[in-house]
């Protein structure tokens, strides 16, 4: 993008549940093919005026992508009927997040790995009052990050390599997945001023 970045909306359910629900659906996605089907979830909420995003560290004796941070998500099964269905089915298994507790605002674009998978990440916003249950065989811990550590304090720009929150790194493809979602936000229509209260 050349010039100045466009501004993110305020982090705010208010601002953003709807207003991506509308954007996802009306946008042309990019679907990718050639690898192995998976999605994940960005399972988003809101506390205390900001929202926040559900993320995992991996087991460390898993086959695949041990010990790393990633959203819940996983290859897709038989009898999965569509990503949604995978994304939110791995959730469950994964930290406990009922799929009834997720209301799935839409797709972001497919993401290719170099480990062999297409990634479909889906954007849902979850009900309060969610109590992580990480399964111990996948998962060492789950935790929430604000949305607004990923961005610059003054400019809003994201960071290339990495993010570090809480002793956790963010990095590699959920990086790259939750840097899609911003460019995402940043398509927003300008928000009302009082959804900015």
């Amino acid at each position: 993008m050349n010039g100045a970045l466009r501004p993110l909306p305020p982090l705010t359910e208010r601002a953003l549940r709807e207003p991506l629900r509308t954007e996802l659906s009306r946008r042309t996605r990019r679907v990718q093919q050639g690898g192995v089907p998976s999605a994940v979830l960005l399972p988003l909420y809101e506390d205390q005026g900001e929202t926040w995003l559900w993320l995992l560290r991996r087991a460390a004796d898993m086959r695949k992508h041990a010990g790393q941070v990633a959203l819940p998500g996983g290859k897709r099964d038989p009898g999965d009927q569509d990503a949604v269905d995978t994304a939110t089915r791995e959730a469950f298994e994964e930290i406990g997040l009922q799929r009834a507790s997720v209301d799935v605002l839409g797709p972001l674009d497919d993401m290719h790995t170099h480990t062999g998978f297409v990634i479909t990440p889906i954007v849902g916003w979850i009900a309060p009052g969610f109590i992580a249950t990480p399964s111990a065989a996948e998962v060492a811990r789950v935790f929430s990050v604000p949305l607004r550590l990923f961005t610059g304090r003054a400019s809003g720009t994201f960071p290339r390599v990495g993010h570090t929150h809480d002793g956790e790194l963010v990095w590699g493809i959920t990086l790259m997945i939750v840097r899609s979602f911003f460019d995402v936000l940043r398509q927003l229509p300008e928000p009302l001023q009082d959804a900015q209260a």
